[in-house]
């Protein structure tokens, strides 16, 4: 027998009293029987109903049902739901005599995320555990901390020494708790170290070391200038793509000469266009006069992907002096998706000293959108024009002489951005405020009609002190207009309503309650025996063929929701509006900008499965059960996605196709085969 010291326990004492779990309700024997959602079985459908639902009650109620697979759908569904009154009760799931059982309830607790239940999840950690059977509830539990506790135990997880490299659930528990410490914005220096010697340590298991890196590479102001030389060698000698992708965005961070020489080596040497991106991504941490010319040559590359990640170098580092040779460059034969932000970049960094230079960009900008029929091209052209404060007007106008949402929505992003600049007082001088009251004016007309667009760009826009806002937001506006879509509800009006409150918070400083959200009398008919649903989903693009696996067991309500949708051809001729260099790529979008919607929301469903490689499938949303019909495919693992976004498919032939989609590329159709 091996006992597990997890938290220096003779550091913590634990009040048993905390926790809500009688001696006669612990397993006196572990029950190792697998679990599984069988969708044929009338109750675990009851339970998904529930889950569907939001009945907490009924949910509760399969607690004490005799198969353990209907006590595991049900402990895992309160992870979707994510009540926070129902804590108590969940712990008591914890001791479950099925170790699955229990380890749901670790992980759903986990994503309720309140620190309540840290007692609860340190005290039915199972320090005596007799051949590792109870290694995958203790790895829960971790990573459940790592989404609670305080950082006090942090320190405690991060400084344990007893598991051995072959101890894979313990150390991935021990991991991703640290992890999720760190997306907490929690960082001890022990975390670091254990980070450092799992990521670059090729005896530890693959997934750990994923874990590892990806801390390393996403850890805010983490200081890795003493590493410089581990990390060099590390990189150098990765052959695990994965692990190697997070290592090149760590690299950066030691600010080395030896690691530009590493990141310039991949940049100008290696074909996968992923590890090309990320060593672009990782020259943010060197000075811009070191990496102007490898910056400027990469925005040629033939991959838009990695010319975008250049771009997006040059958009935050760029300089007056060199704004010409931008300029220039754009003048090449290069794709818009390329051209148009580079002529925003270089307008962006002339002062109005070049004034006719400024002028002749917007025209080229104003020429090429009147010319494009694509309305992808049309919205990064607005987007461009607002890098100049003086096409404020001529931006205004075009949304007004328009009828599509997607225009009305760039425009309004333009009118913000363009408060930004830094030459917005020499644009207008004193007359800068009635300027900004124009801008407000025209998003308020379109937040009368309850344009999603509208809602989130008022509330950001609100929130960003730096826009100066407050004063020109009227809160009684916003409440007429909050009445008004009230008195007039459709389906999307809970939305809203939940928008305008963070406005109102924000504008008066208040922390009032939210109204809900999404309207959940509005929700798809579920289902759950998904008769008919085939196993396996083509995406047909304009750029080849995209196999999913539909995952039916894992996110069965959003699986259907998708084949219905499919079904009635409502994705075809959607275009893919959002591509990130080795992030994702998303479609769907009715509107074609990322605002859109369909009239109703699904649920959010996330039982304990990781975005931990590439090709996963999931849901877009703007928090729990905000789904509707937008989703996207990743490039790369993205652990930080981790039980905030539905998996429902992951891609199994295709992944080629991925990584060549650029925004402004369509979905032909969607076709269902075995």
């Amino acid at each position: 027998m091996r006992i597990i010291s997890i938290f220096l326990l003779g550091l913590f004492i634990i009040n048993q009293s905390c926790i809500p779990v009688k001696k006669d309700q612990i397993a006196a024997e572990i029950d190792t029987q697998s679990v599984e959602i069988r969708l044929q079985d009338s109750t675990i459908r009851n339970v998904l109903q529930a889950q569907n639902d939001q009945d907490l009650q009924a949910l509760i109620s399969y607690f004490g049902a005799t198969d353990p697979s209907v006590r595991y759908a049900a402990t895992a569904a309160l992870g979707s739901v994510r009540d926070s009154s129902i804590i108590d009760t969940l712990s008591y799931m914890l001791h479950d005599a099925n170790v699955s059982v229990s380890a749901a309830a670790a992980y759903s607790l986990g994503l309720i995320g309140s620190p309540r239940s840290q007692s609860a999840l340190i005290g039915a950690f199972r320090q005596y555990d007799t051949a590792g059977i109870n290694s995958s509830i203790n790895s829960a539990i971790l990573e459940a901390i790592g989404r609670t506790g305080t950082a006090d135990f942090l320190h405690a997880m991060a400084t344990v020494e007893t598991y051995e490299p072959t101890d894979t659930l313990l150390l991935l528990g021990q991991i991703r708790g640290i992890y999720r410490y760190m997306l907490r914005g929690i960082v001890d220096p022990a975390g670091t170290t254990i980070a450092l010697k799992y990521a670059t340590g090729e005896i530890y298991p693959q997934e750990v070391r994923l874990m590892a890196a990806h801390y390393l590479s996403r850890a805010k102001n983490l200081d890795l200038s003493g590493q410089a030389d581990l990390l060099n060698e590390s990189t150098a000698k990765e052959n695990n793509p994965d692990v190697k992708l997070a290592l090149i965005l760590a690299l950066g961070k030691t600010k080395s000469s030896t690691a530009l020489t590493t990141l310039t080596n991949v940049i100008s040497q290696d074909q996968d266009t992923r590890m090309v991106s990320n060593a672009l991504r990782s020259l943010s941490n060197f000075d811009y006069q070191q990496v102007k010319t490898i910056i400027l040559t990469a925005i040629r590359h033939s991959s838009i992907s990695v010319a975008t990640a250049a771009l997006n170098y040059l958009n935050d580092f760029g300089r007056e002096a060199d704004a010409n040779e931008y300029r220039n460059i754009a003048r090449e034969n290069i794709p818009w998706q390329v051209k148009v932000p580079l002529l925003a970049i270089a307008n962006k960094n002339y002062s109005y000293a070049y004034a006719i230079t400024k002028g002749n960009i917007n025209g080229e900008l104003k020429s090429i959108f009147g010319r494009s029929d694509n309305i992808q091209e049309k919205i990064a052209c607005l987007k461009a024009l607002g890098s100049d404060p003086k096409n404020i007007n001529y931006l205004l106008e075009v949304g007004r002489q328009s009828d599509i949402p997607a225009i009305h929505a760039a425009v309004m992003e333009s009118g913000i951005e363009s408060l930004k600049s830094k030459y917005f007082n020499n644009a207008f001088g004193g007359s800068g405020e009635s300027v900004k009251k124009n801008i407000i004016a025209y998003i308020m007309d379109k937040l009368a009609t309850g344009d999603d667009a509208a809602l989130e760009i008022i509330e950001s826009s609100v929130k960003d002190q730096s826009l100066g806002l407050k004063s020109i937001v009227d809160p009684a506006a916003i409440e007429q207009i909050k009445t008004t879509l009230a008195n007039n509800p459709t389906p999307t009006t809970p939305y809203a309503q939940y928008m305008l409150d963070k406005t109102l918070n924000a504008l008066k400083g208040t922390s009032t309650p939210l109204s809900h959200m999404t309207n959940y009398k509005k929700l798809t008919a579920a289902d759950f025996t998904l008769d008919g649903v085939t196993a396996v989903a083509e995406i047909v693009t304009d750029k080849g063929s995209i196999k999913i696996k539909l995952l039916k067991e894992i996110a069965p309500a959003t699986v259907l929701n998708f084949v219905r949708l499919s079904k009635s051809e409502f994705y075809n001729g959607k275009y893919f509006h959002r591509v990130v260099p080795n992030f994702v790529i998303q479609g769907g979008c009715p509107r074609g900008d990322g605002y859109g919607s369909m009239d109703y929301s699904i649920r959010s469903e996330t039982p304990q499965i990781y975005y931990n490689k590439a090709g996963m499938v999931g849901m877009a949303s703007s928090g729990n059960h905000t789904e509707s019909c937008q989703f996207f495919i990743t490039h790369s693992p993205t652990p930080h996605l981790d039980g905030n976004y539905t998996i429902f498919a992951q891609v199994i032939e295709g992944i080629d196709v991925v990584n060549s989609i650029q925004i402004g590329d369509k979905i032909l159709r969607i076709n269902f085969t075995e």
